[in-house]
C-alpha cells in the first residue's frame, strides 16, 4: 500500500492479516469468499508471492488483482448511481438474486463436483454484470436465470480463463431470444429528483419509457446529450450515469487493468462510422455524438470488449478488434430493426477474437 502513512498501514497490514488468517483457517468461509477477499487484497495491497526461479517480472498484477479492481469499478459506475435513480429495492434484490443464484449455488455446486478449493472470483463480476445489461423492471426470476446461464456457460466452457464469448452477454442474448417481451418493454424512467427515504428506497413509481435508441428508430427523437451523460433518459440498469462509467473506466486504464487501445477503439470507430453514414444516409442515420452517449456503448466499451479472456492480446490486434465492435455496433443500430448493437457486436468480435491473433501473429512473424 503506497502513500498511506505509516500508522494507518500498519493497522491496516495487521487487520487485513487477521481477516486472512480467519478466512483460511474456516474451510466454509475460504471456498465461498476466500478467492473474493483475495482479490480485494490483492488491490489494495502488493503480492506476497515471489518467483523462485527466472524470469523476474516485477508486476504486482494477477486474476485476483484484476477481478478486484474490475468489482470496485462496477459497483462505484453503476450500482451507486442504479439505486438513486430506481431504489435500493430494485437494484439490491437483483443483485442479490443474482449473487445467490450464481455464485452461491450454481458456483458452488459445480465447485463442490468438480473438487474445487474455493469458487472463482469471476462469478462474482459476471453476476454484477448480468442485472447491469437488464431493464430495470426485469422480473427477479429472469435476473436469476441469466446469472445461472452465465456461470453454467463459463464452467461448461472450462472456467475462469476459458471463456469463448464474454458470459454475461450470452446470458443477455439467450435471454432476449427466450423472452423478449420482458427486454423490450421493461424500461421505466429513471429518478431526477431531490433524493427522500422514499426515492432511495422505491425509486420512482414504474413509468414504463421507451430508451433513446428506441425513441430515435420510431420518431427521430434525439435525447438530450446532458441527460445521457447524467443517466436520467433511461436504459438498462448498467446506463444510469455514463460519466460515472467513464471515470471508473478511465481508472482502470490508469491502473493499467484495462487497455486503453480497446476502449478508445471501439468508441472512435462508432463516431468515424456513424459519421461516415450520416453523411451518405442523411438523417436516418443516429448522430455521432448521440451514438457514443446513448445504449451500453460505455459500459460495453470499457467493461466487457475490454475482457482480457475473450478478447486478443495483440496490442495492434486491438485497434482491428476495437474498430469491428464499433463498425457493427454502427451497422446494426442504423440498418436493421433492432435498436441497440452493443451486445452483438461484442459476441460477434469474441468470436473472431482467436483469427484475428492469429493473422496478426502471422503478419508480425512472416509465418
Amino acid at each position: 500500500m503506497k502513500k498511506i502513512p505509516q500508522p494507518i498501514e500498519h493497522i491496516l497490514d495487521k487487520t487485513f492479516d487477521r481477516m486472512e488468517s480467519f478466512v483460511h483457517s474456516h474451510k466454509k468461509v475460504n471456498f465461498l469468499f476466500g478467492a473474493l477477499f483475495s482479490a480485494f487484497d490483492g488491490l489494495l495491497r502488493s503480492s506476497k508471492d515471489t518467483a523462485a526461479t527466472q524470469p523476474f517480472i516485477r508486476n504486482n498484477y494477477d486474476v485476483k488483482r484484476f477481478m478486484g479492481a474490475v468489482l470496485v469499478a462496477l459497483v462505484i459506475g453503476w450500482v451507486f448511481p442504479a439505486v438513486y435513480f430506481y431504489g435500493w429495492q430494485c437494484v439490491i434484490s437483483k443483485l442479490m438474486v443474482s449473487f445467490i443464484v450464481g455464485v452461491f449455488v450454481v458456483d458452488v455446486l459445480w465447485a463442490i463436483i468438480a473438487q474445487e478449493e474455493h469458487i472463482s472470483e469471476g462469478g462474482f463480476v459476471s453476476c454484477l454484470l448480468v442485472p447491469a445489461i437488464l431493464p430495470p423492471q426485469a422480473p427477479l426470476w429472469l435476473v436469476g436465470l441469466g446469472a445461472a446461464l452465465a456461470i453454467i456457460f463459463r464452467n461448461v466452457l472450462g472456467g475462469v480463463g476459458h471463456n469463448l464469448v464474454n458470459p454475461a452477454i450470452f446470458s443477455r442474448l439467450f435471454l432476449t431470444i427466450c423472452f423478449p417481451s420482458f427486454l423490450v418493454m421493461g424500461y421505466q424512467t429513471p429518478f431526477t429528483g431531490m433524493p427522500d427515504l422514499h426515492s432511495l428506497r422505491y425509486g420512482l413509481d414504474a413509468v414504463t419509457h421507451a430508451t433513446p435508441l428506441t425513441l430515435f428508430k420510431t420518431n427521430g427523437e434525439v435525447a438530450s446529450f446532458f441527460s445521457l451523460l447524467l443517466g436520467t433518459s433511461g436504459g438498462s440498469l448498467g446506463e444510469s450515469c455514463r460519466i460515472l462509467l467513464i471515470l471508473t473506466g478511465l481508472w482502470l486504464i490508469k491502473i493499467k487493468v484495462v487497455n486503453w487501445r480497446l476502449p478508445l477503439s471501439y468508441l472512435s470507430s462508432v463516431f468515424v462510422f456513424s459519421l461516415f453514414f450520416s453523411l451518405i444516409v442523411g438523417k436516418s442515420v443516429a448522430p455521432p455524438i448521440f451514438q457514443l452517449m446513448s445504449g451500453g456503448l460505455i459500459l460495453g466499451a470499457f467493461f466487457m470488449a475490454t475482457d482480457p479472456i475473450t478478447t486478443v492480446y495483440n496490442q495492434k490486434a486491438k485497434w482491428i478488434y476495437g474498430a469491428g465492435c464499433g463498425f457493427v455496433t454502427v451497422l446494426i443500430r442504423d440498418f436493421t430493426t433492432l435498436p441497440e448493437g452493443v451486445m452483438y457486436s461484442i459476441l460477434l468480435m469474441n468470436l473472431l477474437a482467436v483469427p484475428i491473433q492469429s493473422l496478426m501473429v502471422k503478419i508480425r512473424y512472416r509465418a
